[in-house]
């Protein structure tokens, strides 16, 4: 039985000038990123450059790693928006395209939809694929990766190939979380996401989804 994932609680500011206080702190902390990197930022840093009590940012992000799996998830909601809305202009704008073709065609939206958000946004590409810094921002990640998951099982429902993607293991979350590491590999390399990862990705995706299609591979018994 696959174990239902969560978020972990984030105590949310309700008083307008505690709001714009914790707006300020995210603003800061993501200038301090593109500056000082992940591994030297701290809390005291942040409310130093801030101008905002460290006790208030304790009150809301018991630890830097809170914080910056906060914004992290922002960053993530944003491109699962992205994804969403490439994969349906993919299904509306080929209606009459056959069903193998609708699937190349939206795995290479997705990757290049990814890829292009990536390039777009420095903090997003260092917070993201840097992390997850702990077990429990891993956990948070794969709650708004099923999230994407869902809408792509939806997707394929609607061009009719969604019966050899298996739900346990989600192979869709597994497959983001693969494309993901491409994505990595050409932020850390060249610190920019090429043409030619994107096809390395692509490629990937596509054998992957094929293997599933044919049920290749089997794990031998030992």
């Amino acid at each position: 039985m696959q174990k239902k994932m969560t978020k972990k609680v984030i105590n949310q500011p309700k008083q307008e000038r505690t709001q714009k206080r914790m707006e300020k702190v995210i603003a800061t902390t993501q200038e301090l990123l593109l500056t000082i990197g992940i591994e030297k930022i701290s809390i005291p840093e942040i409310a130093n450059a801030s101008g905002v009590p460290r006790t208030s940012i304790y009150q809301f992000f018991p630890s830097k790693y809170d914080l910056l799996r906060h914004i992290a998830l922002i960053h993530l909601n944003v491109l699962l928006k992205q994804l969403g809305q490439a994969a349906v202009r993919v299904l509306t704008e080929s209606p009459k395209t056959s069903i193998e073709e609708n699937g190349k065609l939206l795995t290479a939206s997705l990757i290049r939809t990814t890829a292009n958000f990536f390039n777009e946004s420095e903090v997003a590409s260092l917070i993201i694929l840097s992390g997850p810094f702990t077990r429990q921002a891993y956990l948070e990640y794969q709650v708004e990766l099923q999230q994407l998951s869902d809408g792509v099982r939806k997707a394929l429902e609607i061009i009719k190939v969604e019966s050899y993607v298996p739900q346990n293991p989600d192979v869709l979350t597994i497959l983001m979380e693969l494309i993901f590491t491409y994505m990595k590999h050409g932020y850390y390399n060249d610190n920019y996401i090429s043409e030619e990862i994107m096809q390395e990705a692509y490629r990937m995706a596509i054998a992957y989804l094929g293997a599933l299609k044919n049920n290749s591979y089997p794990i031998s018994q030992v």
